[in-house]
């Protein structure tokens, strides 16, 4: 059996709403800058991201010289993805593309040790486990691992009440990108409905005495308007569009004169 999903947040961050940071690129010197940058987690993004095994392990490394807590957003919900993500160290995974209440009892199988899952644990060749120092992580796992359903799409969000429920769930974050793609809306001129979706998915988590997270998008939606509404996980920057503006902000500030 689990603990309460508002007291594994407050545990992992210190506070009971946070802000995590986005991290698509395959480096750990990009993991530990994110890291330093004072936000109270960072999802490593192996789902759009180019991030593969050996880096995870070593951005989640680096992470841990700033003490932030990494959560590793999957490109599905296969048991073994999952347990590879764990045994590098994560302190959660997100699962994209969850529509169903029996989606989300599968998710929650793969994630938990048993008795409360399936997950299997090789302590001695597993890094969450310390190589075997940390004798106590498969009993400990199940008190302080988060686990975080995307919903993204029409079909989730009427399921998100069901989905909240099951036990076991830590947190529904809502994707505008994928759900506005599903729904024919834009993220540019369809603000209201996109948030009015986004404040569904809050109730149905809090409902159930979960947590809500979500992603920003341009009409709208910023991270503090999302902390507004409830969120008590908000994404309020990416490494690949910091990197993106920086650097197209250093060309314009720059110009060339004219021939």
């Amino acid at each position: 059996m689990t603990i309460p999903s508002r007291d594994k947040i407050a545990r992992l961050t210190g506070r009971p709403q946070a802000r995590c940071l986005w991290v698509d690129i395959p480096s750990a010197m990009v993991a530990e800058i994110a890291g330093r940058a004072g936000a109270e987690a960072v999802v490593l993004d192996t789902e759009h991201g180019q991030i593969g095994p050996e880096t995870l392990a070593d951005m989640l490394r680096a992470l841990e010289v700033s003490h932030t807590p990494g959560i590793v957003r999957l490109g599905d919900a296969g048991a073994g993805r999952v347990k590879h993500a764990l045994d590098a160290g994560a302190a959660g995974v997100l699962i994209p593309f969850v529509e169903t209440a029996d989606q989300a009892r599968e998710a929650v199988r793969a994630f938990y040790t048993p008795p409360f899952g399936t997950r299997g644990l090789a302590p001695a060749v597993s890094r969450a486990a310390a190589y075997g120092a940390d004798a106590d992580y498969a009993k400990t796992w199940n008190q302080r691992g988060i686990l975080a359903l995307q919903i993204e799409t029409a079909k989730g969000l009427a399921n998100a009440a069901e989905i909240a429920a099951v036990e076991g769930v830590d947190m529904l974050f809502f994707g505008p990108g994928d759900f506005s793609l599903d729904c024919g809306l834009s993220l540019t001129s369809d603000g209201a409905a996109i948030m009015e979706a986004c404040r569904k998915v809050i109730a149905a988590a809090h409902g159930a005495d979960k947590m809500a997270g979500a992603f920003p998008w341009a009409d709208g939606g910023s991270p503090a308007q999302l902390l507004a509404e409830g969120a008590d996980l908000v994404a309020a920057g990416s490494d690949v569009r910091a990197m993106a503006g920086g650097l197209a902000a250093g060309l314009a500030a720059c110009p060339l004169p004219q021939p």
